[in-house]
C-alpha cells in the first residue's frame, strides 16, 4: 500500500491482486474440496452361491484358522445382508454353507481335530493351565470329544504341566519368593486370586505360591520340563 499526498487529500494506492497467484488459489482449494455428503458407492448385491460362498470361505481360511462352526457362521454373517435380493431361502443358504464346509474338509482345508490339537499344544507352549486350553477350545467350538482328544494328545500329566506352568507364572508376575519377606503374606491372597483367574486350581496355586524360594520355583520348573 502506497500514501500519495494531493493538495488536502491523502490517497492510499493498493496494488491491483496478482491475478495468477489468485487464480492459482482457486484451482488448489477447488481440488482440496471433498463433498462431506458424497453418497459412498453401494456395492451391488452378490448371488450367495455355493462358489460365491466357496470363495469366501477360502478368502477367510488365507487369513485365519478357523473351525467348521465358526466358518459356518462366518457364512451365514457375510451372505445374510444379500438374501432379499435373491430367492434363496434362509434354510437353502444353511444348505449351501453345509456343503461347502463338507467339500473343503473332504479336500483338506479344514481339519477340526487337527485344529484341536495344534492349539493346544501352543497354549500349553505358552504356560496355559489345563482349564484355560478347555475353555479356549470350547470357544472356538469345538465338540467335547475333540476337546478331550486334543488335551489327552499333550502327553504330559496335567497335574505336572499345570504346576509347571503355575510356577512359570509365579516367576513371571514375580509372586510369592520374588516378593520381600515383610509384604509377602500380605499380598498371598490377591496372588491366589490372579492364579484362580488363569484357571490354576487352589492345591496348584498354593503349592507353587508358597515356594519358600526362588530356586524352589526355578526346580519346579526344571523337574517337570525334563520328566
Amino acid at each position: 500500500m502506497i500514501n500519495c499526498v494531493c493538495g488536502q487529500f491523502i490517497y492510499f494506492l493498493i496494488p491491483a491482486p496478482d491475478v495468477t497467484l489468485l487464480a492459482r488459489k482457486i484451482i488448489r482449494d477447488s481440488m482440496l474440496d471433498t463433498d462431506p455428503q458424497k453418497p459412498k458407492k453401494i456395492r451391488k448385491p452378490k448371488e450367495p452361491t455355493e462358489k460365491w460362498l466357496r470363495d469366501q470361505a477360502l478368502r477367510y481360511l488365507n487369513r485365519f484358522p478357523a473351525t467348521t462352526m465358526k466358518m459356518h457362521q462366518h457364512l451365514q454373517k457375510k451372505a445374510a445382508p444379500n438374501l432379499e435380493f435373491f430367492d434363496v431361502t434362509e434354510s437353502n443358504l444353511i444348505g449351501n454353507i453345509d456343503r461347502v464346509i463338507e467339500n473343503l474338509v473332504r479336500a483338506g482345508f479344514m481339519n477340526d481335530d487337527e485344529f484341536a490339537a495344534s492349539k493346544a499344544r501352543v497354549m500349553a507352549k505358552q504356560g496355559k493351565s489345563t482349564a484355560q486350553i478347555g475353555a479356549k477350545l470350547q470357544e472356538l467350538g469345538f465338540t467335547e470329544t475333540q476337546m478331550d482328544a486334543a488335551i489327552a494328545a499333550l502327553g504330559e500329566d496335567p497335574y505336572k504341566r499345570d504346576l509347571r506352568a503355575a510356577a512359570r507364572y509365579v516367576k513371571r508376575r514375580k509372586f510369592g519368593p520374588y516378593k520381600p519377606t515383610e509384604i509377602r503374606s500380605d499380598r498371598r491372597d490377591k496372588e491366589l486370586a490372579s492364579l484362580a483367574r488363569q484357571g490354576f486350581s487352589y492345591d496348584i496355586a498354593t503349592k507353587a505360591l508358597d515356594a519358600e524360594t526362588t530356586e524352589d520355583i526355578d526346580a519346579l520348573i526344571s523337574d517337570f520340563s525334563a520328566s
